[in-house]
């Protein structure tokens, strides 16, 4: 901490006042900054949720153009840290928050709300997919490909008839 609130010429508690915790620095662009709003939109428009979320994902900046250096080097930085346990917890509840927000927009739109459980499901999707990308290391962009997640939306379908 002394070393970076040095090179940013800040005293400590100047840097605490924008970064709560030292793990916020690796995170600081925030995971998916739009994805509630876009959800959100989409929702109203009349976008069934899964669907929904996976159109809001893949237009969210987050990774949607070619990062730069600096970018590619903070992003193997996280990855790099996650083995700390301070790190990897810090990131874990943050994508929980964000995975809460997701809830609570479907669980705003009444005709989601009413499927039992359905909110928390797709919830759990973008849970599930955010962990599974920092946990593949990828260091480029968030790449979403909507194939394995609709069939595995279909097989829960499916189990469900059997």
């Amino acid at each position: 901490m002394d070393d970076i609130t040095a090179a940013a010429s800040v005293g400590r508690r100047t840097f605490f006042r924008y970064f709560l915790y030292k793990e916020a620095v690796l995170f600081s662009g925030g995971f998916f900054p739009h994805l509630a709003v876009e959800l959100d939109k989409l929702l109203s428009s009349g976008t069934p949720p899964v669907r929904a979320l996976l159109l809001a994902m893949e237009s969210n900046p987050y990774g949607s153009e070619e990062p730069d250096e600096t970018t590619i080097r903070r992003r193997r930085l996280r990855v790099a840290l996650l083995s700390e346990p301070s790190v990897s917890d810090f990131y874990r509840h943050q994508i929980a928050l964000m995975a809460q927000e997701v809830t609570d927009v479907v669980r705003k739109h009444p005709e989601h709300a009413a499927v039992p459980y359905l909110p928390q499901l797709v919830g759990g999707l973008v849970h599930t997919m955010t962990i599974e990308h920092l946990e593949s290391g990828e260091t480029h962009h968030f790449s979403l490909d909507t194939g394995p997640w609709r069939e595995a939306v279909r097989a829960l379908e499916r189990s469900f008839d059997a």
